[in-house]
């Protein structure tokens, strides 16, 4: 059963909860002398805790008692009254303030739920935190039942599920919720996942729960990780199924994601164009939420604003292209953001390579490439558009194929385009031909062998080996600033040369 919160009602005074623990342990600082060298104190033991709690947990956790039934909902300021005497009567015999943080950490131990949410009957925030005992037989209460019961079997009196331990009518808790929830996850004791379609591994290719945004960052965060299935079943006899070799190869087949990124996944702006490949496989309700759910995994800030639709991923992409410096993440093919043609409309455009592109797009080979200097580093977001520095080739159109009589033409074609050069192999292209009225043709070469001066505008260098990625442009009287405009195209364009070039890079704005 679900026991009245803590810290909601009568029971407050009964665990002589306190309105604000923070202002407890500054008082406690300020009241007692702390021991730099030696044991630590009550005031060193509160100030590591609080500061553990309130930043590296959820503001929210259910508090499961002994019977592993009872539970209730509990807030940060009373988690640390609630453990307060525990933890000094743990910690006082420490000969040293060195391991306090991980005696406090292995003391307030949280599991963390990772699973589909039900079309109905969840519970919510506000149910768990009516002073009422729950005994509800609706599925998502027999859900965190279960859910609690398992954390309880991995030593963990404290749980966190994302259906009822977020209070979603505090804007400013959402957004903390959704920014910090990869390092919830990462944090967590036991991450437990409930496969509500599975009831073995050789389920998992039909198991919706991969084919979620959200559940991407709870695949990868987590350090141990315990599958469930529809019966509350274990899927494996380990107790962290990240050491099972078994179902790691299963989790590598289901989701595209290698052994050593499920084992050992870094967040950060390393590899971008992999990870959106991995997110292009799954699917969100909200619209905002395919850019949300991967926030903890690139590491990266993001105000939060739902009603925004398709302008938060065109946001997340302009804040990734700041920080980023990998030529790969240019390489994308496909329709653009409505609201700048430089940047993809969803992940989906990372996948639209073929067999002539996939060779430059390999991890293995552009790892290998990164000390190459590539491409331009730098590239960046204006407000005239991506500013790139590229090896800028302009080219001539050969005519679509005219209409047949009595028809018309095909919206998209194939079309080709041919340089005066004769360095340059053609180039071609499958394009949507309705809107695209340009007088002046090129193709931008991205991945070039930059020179060693780090300087730019300096001296780009194409070898007759190499394949290299490249953009088609158009331009006219029409064009922006009378500038180049990037050209849609339906799959990833790549140019190869007939011998070594030297080319003065060209700075554009797309």
């Amino acid at each position: 059963m679900f026991a009245a919160p803590i810290g909601h009602g009568a029971a407050a005074s009964a665990n002589n909860v306190t309105a604000n623990a923070e202002s407890d342990v500054e008082d406690e600082i300020s009241c007692n002398e702390v021991d730099q060298d030696g044991a630590p104190t009550e005031a060193d033991i509160m100030t590591v805790t609080a500061e553990l709690v309130f930043n590296e947990m959820p503001s929210h956790l259910i508090y499961i008692y002994d019977d592993y039934e009872t539970t209730t909902l509990i807030d940060r300021e009373t988690l640390v009254d609630l453990f307060r005497p525990e933890l000094i009567r743990v910690c006082k015999d420490l000969v040293s303030k060195d391991k306090l943080h991980d005696v406090v950490r292995q003391n307030l131990k949280y599991a963390a739920l990772s699973h589909r949410w039900l079309s109905v009957g969840e519970p919510t925030f506000q149910e768990m935190s009516a002073e009422r005992n729950h005994q509800s037989t609706r599925p998502g209460f027999i859900k965190l039942r279960n859910f609690c019961q398992k954390a309880r079997e991995y030593g963990c009196r404290l749980a966190w599920s994302d259906t009822c331990c977020i209070d979603k009518r505090s804007s400013a808790e959402l957004d903390e919720a959704i920014r910090a929830m990869f390092k919830w996850y990462r944090n967590a004791e036991i991450c437990i996942v409930f496969l509500a379609d599975s009831s073995s591994i050789s389920d998992f290719p039909e198991e919706v729960w991969f084919q979620r945004g959200w559940t991407l960052q709870e695949l990868l965060a987590p350090p141990r990780i315990k599958f469930y299935g529809r019966n509350w079943d274990e899927l494996s006899r380990s107790r962290n199924d990240k050491e099972g070799h078994s179902m790691l190869e299963a989790l590598s087949q289901v989701t595209g994601i290698s052994r050593q990124n499920l084992l050992y996944f870094s967040p950060g702006l390393v590899d971008v164009r992999e990870k959106m490949i991995w997110a292009s496989k799954r699917r969100t309700t909200r619209i905002e939420d395919i850019a949300y759910s991967l926030i903890g995994i690139l590491n990266i800030s993001l105000s939060v604003a739902y009603g925004k639709g398709e302008r938060a991923f065109r946001r997340l992409m302009e804040a990734i292209m700041q920080a980023c410096r990998e030529w790969q993440i240019l390489a994308w093919a496909g329709p653009h953001s409505s609201f700048q043609a430089s940047i993809p409309r969803s992940p989906l455009a990372y996948c639209a390579f073929d067999e002539a592109s996939a060779n430059i797009l390999l991890p293995d080979r552009y790892i290998m490439d990164r000390p190459s200097k590539l491409g331009d580093p730098f590239f960046t977001m204006t407000k005239r558009g991506l500013e790139l520095e590229v090896i800028l080739v302009e080219m001539m159109l050969q005519q679509p194929a005219p209409r047949q009589p009595g028809g018309t033409r095909k919206k998209t074609q194939v079309i080709r385009l041919i340089s005066d050069s004769a360095s340059f192999y053609d180039v071609t292209a499958q394009c949507d031909m309705t809107f695209l009225p340009f007088s002046q043709w090129a193709i931008a070469i991205v991945n070039y062998k930059a020179d060693e001066s780090g300087k730019r505008g300096g001296i780009g260098k194409l070898n007759p080996t190499s394949d290299y990625l490249c953009f088609v442009l158009g331009s006219s009287i029409h064009s922006a600033y009378g500038g180049w405009q990037k050209v849609e195209t339906q799959k990833i364009v790549t140019i190869r040369t007939k011998r070594e070039v030297y080319q003065q890079v060209t700075t554009v704005w797309l």
